[in-house]
């Protein structure tokens, strides 16, 4: 049962890590263009990452105690 657990939080893990790559990737070509971008625009973003590092780092203490226990 703990494998399946820790193997769903692995792949979720993974998945919250691509999300935030996207939004830093996104975020660095909005910052890198010469083009105008509206200040609420990039504090949207820059929220949105902040979210994804917290589950992301949710995720990671979750994972690290499922092998605290499993030792």
């Amino acid at each position: 049962m703990a494998d399946k657990e820790e193997i769903k939080t692995l792949e979720e893990l993974e998945e919250k890590g691509r999300i935030l790559r996207e939004y830093k990737e996104k975020f660095r070509q909005m910052c890198q263009g010469n083009k105008m971008i509206k200040g609420s625009t990039v504090l949207k973003l820059y929220d949105k990452i902040e979210e994804i590092q917290r589950e992301y780092e949710h995720l990671d203490n979750k994972l690290t105690l499922m092998e605290y226990n499993f030792i």
